[in-house]
């Protein structure tokens, strides 16, 4: 099939929900549900995740256990410029963390090829899937932060992360927005110019926005205006032409979708999702209070275990509560876990050990994309009423598509290193990469199936922010190394 029509078909496939054509349904009086505005409620991360890449999955070595020969020190990279524009002298203080194992810097050096290979040096932009020129600010979020683990690790010298960083400044100052007064849900990554969900021109910018993307770009640009204070102007500038008081309404997330010619406002985020987003939103003193203190939750069983889910289904909010891996590893990546969200991330984290255990399958669930119809799914330890689903942004399952993933394989070993399943896991994710390209999402439960190719920013993002995580000390990376030292 020829590119385009490969292209088109992706587009759309999840067109439906993420023009958000699902019925909008208001069956209680919940305040999540159904006030102040009538509101249908975004569970996706991206809203749109499309990946244009169909190949048959390449023969790739069976993984085997990382080397841990120590590797020699790099030499310390200096800190970039005191301002964006000049260079200056690096401190002789500076020391950046390096990685001691050989398949650690492997795996840094794999998941980087992605990055160099889907860089924009227009405008700094990086594409969300292989090969593709458009992104949503989720994955410019990843983008982002993984192009500051990879300098934190010495993988650029400092003209090359001065020169990225530069260009994604100057384009985000320049950014075309709506008349929201908030960045349109998805650009060009070439032109930097608004984008519908299905990559044609929006030079209106009537896609809407997305309060769980903007959350994760916002906590990224956190990151990089806390380590790099050369670009903390700059960065404040640039966000403060933002309306970004509108992400939150009520105490809850709050985004924008297209209905009959205008936007609407819809509440948006399921537990774990919200909560992260919710969090990240915190560093720019946005306060989403309900999201944070009175989510919708009851108890489940799943396999003798105790986990908490989203009230809020696709059955009485036209949205899937999925109950993934995905805002929980970010959350302990990038924040780091409260005490209030670890025994759910502890009994997540069991209940797919516990899985394996049962079936001999290896288990890591997550949202990822695909590379065969229908190109993306959540795989869910539970969603509407049922454990291990593999599910599309409709609802409907692919029981037979259920992956490992590899993203989640790395940042659950980054986090709990000394769990002998989390090694198991990352092993098994070692060598899923094409050397030219980047780490593929995963591989199939179905052996028969073998790897699921696809090639996309937020896996490859993952791995580096999973690395320099370890690298740090396990410390999260919103710190900067003053808040480690103290």
């Amino acid at each position: 099939m020829a590119t385009i029509g490969i292209k088109s078909m992706i587009l759309q496939s999840v067109l439906y929900v993420t023009a958000n054509q699902q019925p909008l349904r208001c069956p209680s009086t919940a305040t999540w549900q159904c006030s102040p505005t009538p509101c249908m409620i975004i569970a996706a991360p991206d809203n749109f995740n499309p990946d244009v890449q169909t190949p048959t999955p390449p023969t790739v070595p069976e993984p085997i256990a990382p080397i841990v020969t120590p590797l020699k020190p790099k030499p310390t990279p200096p800190k970039p410029t005191a301002t964006p524009e000049k260079s200056a002298t690096p401190s002789p203080t500076t020391s950046f963390p390096r990685l001691t194992q050989e398949a650690d810097q492997i795996a840094a050096e794999r998941a980087w090829k992605y990055f160099e290979r889907n860089w924009n040096p227009q405008t700094g932009l990086v594409n969300s899937v292989d090969n593709l020129p458009w992104t949503t600010w989720w994955d410019q979020g990843s983008a982002l932060l993984g192009i500051h683990a990879a300098y934190q690790l010495g993988l650029l010298p400092q003209d090359v992360f001065q020169k990225r960083m530069n260009t994604l400044l100057q384009t985000l100052e320049k950014l075309p927005l709506p008349a929201t007064g908030l960045p349109n849900k998805a650009y060009s990554t070439s032109t930097a110019q608004m984008r519908h969900l299905n990559d044609t021109p929006d030079p209106k910018g009537t896609s809407g926005w997305s309060a769980l993307d903007m959350a994760r770009f916002l906590l990224a640009l956190h990151v990089m205006r806390s380590h790099y204070p050369e670009y903390s102007d700059h960065i404040n500038r640039i966000v403060a032409r933002w309306n970004i008081s509108k992400l939150v309404k009520d105490g809850w997330l709050n985004g924008a979708i297209p209905r009959a010619g205008k936007l609407l406002e819809v509440q948006e985020g399921r537990l774990g999702y919200e909560q992260y987003a919710a969090h990240s939103l915190k560093l720019w003193n946005i306060q989403a209070s309900n999201a944070l203190s009175n989510p919708p939750v009851k108890t489940v069983e799943i396999d003798g275990i105790k986990l908490q889910i989203d009230e809020r289904n696709f059955k009485n909010s036209g949205a899937t509560n999925y109950l993934t891996n995905d805002p929980y590893l970010l959350w302990g990546l990038e924040m780091g876990w409260n005490d209030e969200v670890k025994p759910q991330v502890q009994n997540l984290f069991k209940v797919q050990q516990q899985r394996f255990k049962r079936t001999g399958i290896l288990t890591a669930v997550n949202e990822d994309s695909l590379d065969r119809s229908p190109y993306f799914l959540y795989y869910s330890v539970y969603s509407n009423g049922q454990s291990w689903q593999a599910v599309n942004t409709t609802g409907k399952a692919y029981p037979q598509l259920r992956f490992v993933s590899t993203k989640a394989a790395f940042s659950w070993f980054a986090l709990m290193p000394d769990e002998p399943y989390t090694k198991r896991l990352r092993d098994f994710a070692q060598n899923l990469s094409d050397k030219n390209r980047g780490y593929f999402s995963g591989r199939y439960e179905n052996s028969k199936l073998g790897v699921n190719a696809s090639v996309d920013v937020n896996t490859n993002a993952s791995i580096l922010e999973s690395l320099l995580y370890q690298a740090r000390g396990r410390h999260p990376l919103v710190l900067d190394p003053s808040e480690i030292k103290n």
